[in-house]
């Protein structure tokens, strides 16, 4: 289980400036704006954008609009996702062990372990140049990933913590070290440089910025275990199934056609930021609602008029509790009328979301059968502790 408690991010931090430690509760905080993400997934946005999406988005399964939610492993040699990058102060973990690696009991007696021995800067000069950030921003609260960074010597050995954490929550925490004399100032960035390798080794053994290991690491559920979708759904056939970077956004698998490559069929699961005790219709309709203001922003946008084939309303599928499903049709004098249609159903703690780019007719006998052949991991350790909050 993962550890609650992590470093704070300090606002406007300078490099002198460094991060405190609180708790979970600004998590919940965070959630406004994750919420804000979910409406564009891959529903009735999909369908507006099918037709402008690349090959090459279609064939990997991602549509252009959600491809920047996908996350890249980092079993690459470049991480392409956004990092801020932090001065923190120690753990009494690694000035404990910096204190029990100090060779003379004078050396300690006179405070050996000292901190910042090689400036935060130093630090973040390394990481620059170690070229594994595509995106780094130091000292600025704008990114999912934090890395925080401390350091601390004695007289024959130098240590750097460096922690990983995902919205202000711990994931990952490294202590390295490198046994060297008392450094000195034009050896400075070497050794800065070394320890930055070293984490980097790491981290990309340890995948630590795969969508993988994050919903491990916060104990979210686990959909590449515990989520089942069929292989085939009519004619469909499924392409893939990826996590989004995101765990409040949950796993999207995308079923395409043999012959008509227009049509694609997308399933989203994840789960819903409410409290249990919630009620379906209202719980339901709101998804709808969220997904049908983006698709009016985007059909403004590309000068489209959009128009309700099927006004939100609920909908009952074979064999399941109710759901409620929401049609729409987009056209201009220029191109073919484009169709969406979406599902969203509710089972254990989470939100299952059909959209295709067809009308209710033809998507209507997909999604029965479709809900037949679906099982949707229950609520998350991640997820019971913030409905713990609410």
């Amino acid at each position: 289980m993962m550890n609650w408690c992590r470093k704070e991010l300090a606002i406007n931090a300078g490099a002198s400036q460094k991060a405190s430690r609180l708790t979970l509760l600004k998590l919940g905080m965070a959630l406004g704006m994750t919420l804000g993400r979910q409406a564009c997934l891959v529903t009735t946005c999909l369908a507006l954008l099918a037709h402008t999406a690349s090959t090459k988005a279609v064939a990997s399964g991602i549509n252009a609009a959600t491809q920047d939610l996908i996350n890249a492993s980092s079993s690459s040699s470049v991480i392409a996702v956004p990092v801020s990058a932090f001065s923190t102060y120690p753990s009494s973990l690694v000035v404990r062990q910096c204190e029990e690696n100090t060779l003379t009991e004078s050396a300690l007696e006179n405070s050996a372990c000292q901190e910042d021995i090689i400036a935060p800067d130093t630090f973040i000069d390394a990481l620059r140049e170690s070229s594994f950030f595509s995106s780094l921003h130091p000292y600025e609260e704008k990114s999912d990933y934090q890395l925080l960074i401390a350091n601390v010597s004695n007289e024959n050995a130098h240590l750097a913590e460096i922690t990983l954490q995902w919205r202000s929550m711990e994931i990952a925490s490294h202590v390295l070290q490198v046994n060297v004399p008392k450094i000195s100032q034009n050896g400075k960035a070497h050794y800065a440089a070394e320890l930055v390798a070293q984490w980097r080794d790491l981290a990309i053994k340890q995948n630590l910025f795969s969508a993988s290991y994050l919903y491990q690491a916060l104990d979210a559920s686990n959909y590449e275990r515990e989520l089942v979708v069929p292989q085939t759904v009519g004619e469909f056939k499924k392409l893939d199934t990826q996590l989004y970077a995101d765990p409040f956004s949950g796993a999207i698998t995308r079923y395409v056609h043999p012959t008509y490559e227009e049509a694609l069929l997308d399933i989203i699961v994840y789960p819903f930021t409410h409290k249990l005790s919630k009620e379906n219709n209202l719980l339901l309709n709101e998804q709808l609602k969220a997904d049908l203001e983006k698709a009016g922003e985007i059909a403004k946008a590309q000068e489209l008029t959009l128009t309700l084939a099927n006004p939100a309303a609920p909908y009952k599928s074979k064999g399941e509790e109710n759901g409620w499903r929401l049609g729409i049709a987009a056209q201009s004098e220029k191109s073919p009328t484009l169709y969406a249609t979406t599902y969203v159903f509710r089972k254990h703690d989470k939100i299952i979301k059909i959209a295709t780019t067809f009308p209710a007719d033809f998507s209507d006998p997909l999604v029965d059968e479709l809900m037949q052949n679906v099982d949707v991991p229950k609520e998350s350790v991640l997820m019971r502790s913030i409905r713990e909050l609410l």
